[in-house]
């Protein structure tokens, strides 16, 4: 008699071990789950944002690296055209690429011509030597700073134009200037600004997330996630 009410109480208790959650158990987890997605999500959205903007600045570091070092290299002055300053600015149209885009050189056009040689221009077509590249994600250029302005028109477009020198005349290698104006194909031999102290690009996002790339007057650059 004693083993059999043993054997009852024991499986009573087995039974009691394996019964599930409550309602008031399930109803504190399913709270506990809202509360850390709510949490959670808008911190990944910042995470995905800013690695967004991070690889959209990197690029661009590295299409301007290339520019300098190209033109070092070949001993040419080379451009970079930004698309700066139209409107409409619309960074979810995809057709539209007011501010989300630059060119650059890395060949000059016609390294023969005489007196000057010349560059290519925004309105030829993009080949090996003169690249495209649009800013993704809905990233637009927001504002460029610098120790001059530049806004030259190629067609109905107007776009902010710098220049890696050569080291050629009274220039030094990987140095960058300002072009505020050009002549068909050809910048200045005296451009207006010498030495650019620092040319500030700032990126910035759907969310008002920024970044900048920063080119120094010697050709350093670099990129941060706070005014430089």
């Amino acid at each position: 008699m004693f083993r059999i009410l043993s054997n009852s109480h024991k499986n009573q208790r087995e039974k009691k071990n394996l019964a599930g959650f409550t309602l008031i158990e399930t109803l504190i987890v399913i709270a506990i789950v809202i509360l850390l997605t709510g949490v959670g999500v808008p911190s990944f959205k910042h995470l995905i944002a800013s690695n967004r903007l991070q690889e959209v600045s990197w690029q661009m570091v590295q299409d301007l690296r290339t520019v300098k070092e190209d033109a070092i290299l070949y001993q040419q002055d080379l451009n970079v055209y930004f698309d700066f300053n139209n409107l409409p600015v619309e960074p979810t149209n995809a057709s539209n690429k007011n501010n989300r885009s630059y060119l650059f050189e890395t060949f000059q056009y016609n390294n023969l011509a005489t007196p000057l040689p010349e560059h290519y221009i925004p309105t030829d077509s993009q080949d090996s030597h003169f690249i495209e590249r649009v800013l993704k994600y809905g990233i637009v250029i927001d504002s460029i700073t610098s120790d001059t302005a530049s806004s030259i028109a190629f067609g109905v477009k107007n776009y902010f134009v710098i220049c890696f020198r050569s080291g050629a005349g009274n220039t030094f290698r990987g140095e960058i200037d300002v072009i505020s104006s050009m002549s068909g194909r050809t910048n200045p031999t005296n451009p207006t600004i010498i030495n650019e102290k620092k040319l500030v690009i700032k990126l910035k996002d759907t969310n008002d997330s920024v970044f900048y790339v920063i080119v120094d007057g010697v050709g350093k650059i670099s990129m941060y996630g706070s005014p430089p």
